[in-house]
């Protein structure tokens, strides 16, 4: 998120988000096509846009669309057994890395538990554990609430829970959280953010009940 590309992430009005997410055919140009306003890794700024340019970057690694649709199921999801996961794509066939994954809350626990895991998964390894490393890194200029593509708890953004919370925060109040000192992954699905939903308070009430 240090692409220093002009982006508006508001989901409240029209802004560049929404305009990506429900008007562009290709959502992995809406970023690469706006303006720098500061040198890349000089301010952070959260931004679907750069998500979704980051899967065309991608897609542009695979010598054929359907390798490409294939990858994250054959080197990730299926091999954690995350059968019921659906990654959509725009009307491209590009993913749509930002938004429109879903999966039950057994499977979302999955993931989570990889990370948890640093990538070992029954014995066989699905990314090196310098990964995890590197999402948890806080961000320059980010405040040391995110990492890469993860949400950090570093500088206590929920006071009750621990520092080494990392989690995927989705729209409308989705989280994986991923718990180290406390071996643990907490999974909350539902339609409601703070202050309906005290992220807070739940995590507060979660971590005294586990030992």
């Amino acid at each position: 998120m240090q692409s220093g590309l002009d982006w508006e992430e508001d989901y409240s009005k029209i802004s560049e988000v929404t305009k990506m997410l429900f008007l562009d055919s290709d959502m992995t140009v809406s970023s690469r096509d706006k303006k720098a306003i500061a040198p890349p890794v000089d301010i952070w700024n959260y931004s679907s846009g750069t998500t979704n340019l980051l899967s065309g970057i991608l897609k542009q690694q695979f010598r054929s669309h359907q390798e490409y649709l294939d990858f994250p199921y054959q080197y990730l999801l299926d091999k954690i057994g995350m059968y019921s996961s659906l990654l959509e794509a725009d009307l491209n066939g590009n993913y749509v890395g930002s938004s429109y994954g879903w999966a039950n809350t057994r499977d979302w626990a999955r993931f989570g538990q990889l990370y948890l895991d640093k990538g070992q998964w029954n014995g066989s390894e699905i990314f090196k554990p310098e990964w995890v490393d590197y999402i948890t890194k806080p961000t320059k200029h980010s405040d040391g609430t995110y990492g890469a593509h993860f949400w950090l708890n570093a500088q206590g953004v929920y006071p009750d829970a621990p520092r080494d919370l990392i989690s995927c925060n989705g729209y409308q109040g989705q989280y994986v959280f991923v718990i180290p000192s406390k071996n643990l992954v907490v999974v909350r699905t539902g339609l409601a953010e703070n202050p309906v939903f005290d992220v807070n308070a739940f995590l507060s009430e979660v971590v005294k009940a586990v030992p």
